[in-house]
C-alpha cells in the first residue's frame, strides 16, 4: 500500500478515535490527530473571540512559543532557491528517534499538502487606487527541525504575512501558525479546523479537499493589535485567506485574498500515486532527486533540500514503513 495511502488511512483512523472519545465523558484522549467538526456549512464573517477551553490552551503553549522565525531560504521559485539551503539544525535528536514525531505531524497535516506550490492572490481592498497582489510560495521545511516539520510559506508581495511556519503540536491537538507581517512583526496564531476537511469531485474529475482552518493570535500586545486568520480552501486551485481583526470581543473581517494557483499542482489529493509519491512527505511528487544511481519523486523544493542534505537517513526511514 502506497506510504500516502496509509497517511491517509492513520489520520482518519486517530480521528475515529477523537471522536468516539468524545462520546463518553470519562474517555481519555488516545489520540494526536486534531478533532475534526461535522461540516457546518457556510460560516459568518464575524466570530466570537476564543472560549475557555482556547484560553488554555493558549496558556498551556505559552512556554513553547518561539521567539522569531528562522529565516527562510527554501522556495518554489528559481529567484528564492538561488539563496541557498538552511543551516543543519545543531543539538538534534539522531534521525531514527525524530521518526515517530514527524510522522505524527504530517498525518495531522495530510490535508493541508494541497497548498504546496506558487499562488496568486488579490485582496478585496484597495490600498490606494489599486488593490494589492500577494504572491505566497509554499513548501515543506524538515531541515529546520525534523521532528517538528511545518509548511513554509513567503510571499515578497504580500500585505499582510511575508513569511510563517504552519505545523501541528500533537500534544496539545492544534495548529501553530507563525509569521512575519509586512511591518516586521512576529506573530504566533494557533487553532484547529472551523469547517470539517472534506473530498469532493470536481468538474475536473478529480478529488478535491475543501476545509476551513482558522487560527487565533495568541501573543497580541493588546486585544485590538489581535489577529485571526482563516485558510478557505475551496478546491485544489483556490483558497481564500480571510484576514480579521478583534473589534469589541468579536474579531471582525477586514479583507478576503482571493488566491489562485500557478502552474500545475503540487500537492492535491489525487489517487493513485504510483511510483510519483514524495519519499518524504507521501504527497503528490512533481520533481526527482537522486542518489547512488537511483531516482526518488519529491513534491516540492522543500523536500528535495531536506533529501539532498541527509538522503541515507530518508531512505532507512522508508524501508521501515514497507
Amino acid at each position: 500500500m502506497p506510504r500516502c495511502m496509509r497517511l491517509q488511512l492513520g489520520f482518519l483512523l486517530l480521528a475515529g478515535v477523537v471522536l468516539a472519545g468524545g462520546c463518553d465523558g470519562n474517555a481519555e484522549k488516545t489520540a494526536t490527530a486534531p478533532s475534526v467538526p461535522v461540516d457546518s456549512g457556510v460560516s459568518s464573517p464575524q466570530s466570537s473571540v476564543g472560549s475557555a477551553s482556547s484560553e488554555a490552551t493558549s496558556s498551556a503553549s505559552e512556554s513553547t512559543r518561539p521567539r522569531a522565525i528562522p529565516k527562510i531560504s527554501l522556495a518554489a521559485t528559481p529567484e528564492t532557491m538561488a539563496s541557498g539551503s538552511l543551516p543543519p539544525e545543531s543539538g538534534s535528536s539522531p534521525a531514527g528517534q525524530q521518526d515517530d514525531a514527524w510522522r505524527a505531524v504530517v498525518v495531522a497535516m495530510h490535508p493541508l499538502q494541497v497548498m504546496l506550490g506558487t499562488w496568486k492572490g488579490t485582496t478585496q481592498r484597495e490600498f490606494g487606487d489599486f488593490k494589492a497582489l500577494d504572491k505566497p510560495a509554499w513548501v515543506w521545511d524538515f531541515q529546520t527541525d525534523r521532528s517538528q516539520p511545518a509548511l513554509v510559506m513567503t510571499s515578497t508581495d504580500s500585505p499582510y504575512i511575508r513569511q510563517g511556519r504552519l505545523t501541528y503540536l500533537p500534544e496539545t491537538e492544534v495548529f501553530r501558525f507563525t509569521i512575519e507581517d509586512a511591518e516586521g512583526k512576529t506573530r504566533t496564531l494557533e487553532g484547529t479546523f472551523r469547517q470539517a476537511v472534506r473530498e469532493f469531485q470536481g468538474d475536473d474529475q478529480k478529488m478535491h479537499v475543501a476545509y476551513e482552518l482558522e487560527l487565533t493570535q495568541t501573543d497580541a500586545e493588546s486585544p485590538r493589535d489581535q489577529w485571526q486568520i482563516v485558510f478557505n480552501q475551496q478546491e485544489n486551485n483556490r483558497y481564500l485567506l480571510e484576514m480579521a481583526r478583534n473589534r469589541s470581543n468579536r474579531f471582525l473581517r477586514y479583507d478576503t485574498v482571493a488566491t489562485q494557483r500557478e502552474g500545475t499542482s503540487f500537492g492535491t489529493s489525487d489517487e493513485g500515486y504510483g511510483e510519483r509519491e514524495c519519499i518524504i512527505s507521501g504527497g503528490l511528487g512533481t520533481m526527482q532527486v537522486s542518489y547512488k544511481g537511483r531516482s526518488y519523486w519529491v513534491c516540492c523544493t522543500g523536500c528535495q533540500a531536506a533529501f539532498n542534505d541527509d538522503p541515507e537517513s530518508w531512505l532507512a526511514s522508508m524501508k521501515k514503513e514497507e
